[in-house]
């Protein structure tokens, strides 16, 4: 997936707890209220899908403390996701945090007692869509699938505990957004893609996929899943009615995926359980395509200015 680019981060902003930051360094040093020891400041570069990297040290009681990068940072509620060390007794963890009901694990692996005292661990974050994974000193310990999309494009360090943690040398390196696109196979569908779906998402910096551009060994209805869960948006032309289609829409809607919606206007009425969904009808005839571009792209600007990482 092409990268847009390698930027160190280089200033942070302190939500909770008390910090020292120095360029691209931060130390957690305690929490600011008794009996709540969390950590919690921003950094300055947007960040959505790609790697996010630090190093921490987790100090001389490392089961008593946790160090994570945050992501998805809602600005308006407060809420977010954690992805690395410490936590629930756990080595390794993918936690959400909502201001109504407080930390639910997502994800925990390892026992906390595998944590080393003062060791500097190199913890790495990949987001694709809603597919999360950790690396810890280079080795893969756990990948996540979150229940819902990121909802902020703010990324940052997570800290839990009463002693000193050090981070360094965090860094982002940002992925375009990607869109999957589901529809039937063939003509005059094939051309669609080609010429309306593809070209129009590039122009606007999405990489778009379908599942006929995956190429590699395996069963193509996990490709189509890895693809939708890996997707920022899912495409969908419902026009005839085709089960897989219908299968792979509903799938990115119990994700809680934003979909947009492709239809002839020839079609003679749309199932019911999407009846209600907002649909681009389209025609078949030089006009229509004109007319189909121009809306789908108002769609995707609006899809792209929530998550644009630039």
């Amino acid at each position: 997936m092409p990268r847009t680019k390698n930027e160190h981060t280089r200033s942070f902003v302190q939500i909770e707890g008390r910090w020292k930051f120095e360029g691209i360094q931060a130390t957690f040093l305690g929490p600011t209220e008794p009996g709540t020891p969390v950590g919690v400041c921003l950094s300055s570069s947007p960040f959505r899908s790609g790697t996010a990297t630090v190093r921490a040290n987790l100090g001389p009681k490392p089961q008593n403390s946790s160090a994570r990068i945050l992501i998805g940072y809602n600005a308006a509620t407060g809420g977010y996701w954690t992805v690395g060390l410490g936590g629930y007794d756990r080595a390794y963890v993918t936690d959400a945090f909502n201001p109504g009901q407080g930390w639910r694990a997502l994800d925990a692996r390892g026992a906390a007692s595998q944590l080393l005292p003062n060791h500097v661990h190199n913890i790495e974050v990949e987001v694709a869509g809603q597919r999360v994974s950790l690396s810890v000193d280079h080795v893969r310990v756990l990948e996540s699938v979150l229940p819902s999309p990121l909802q902020g494009n703010q990324a940052g360090l997570f800290a839990w505990g009463t002693e000193r943690i050090e981070f360094s040398d965090f860094r982002v390196l940002a992925d375009q957004p990607r869109i999957f696109v589901v529809m039937q196979f063939g003509d005059p569908y094939d051309d669609l893609y080609q010429e309306v779906v593809r070209p129009v998402s590039k122009d606007l910096g999405f990489a778009a996929l379908r599942a006929d551009d995956v190429f590699r060994p395996g069963v193509i209805l996990q490709d189509i899943i890895r693809g939708i869960v890996d997707s920022d948006v899912v495409i969908a032309e419902i026009t005839p009615v085709n089960a897989n289609v219908f299968y792979e829409l509903g799938y990115a809607h119990a994700l809680n995926k934003p979909t947009i919606l492709l239809a002839n206007r020839n079609t003679e009425k749309l199932p019911f359980d999407i009846s209600g969904y907002r649909v681009i009808f389209y025609d078949d005839s030089i006009r229509g395509k004109r007319d189909i571009e121009a809306t789908l792209r108002r769609h995707l600007e609006s899809v792209r200015r929530g998550l644009v990482t630039e």
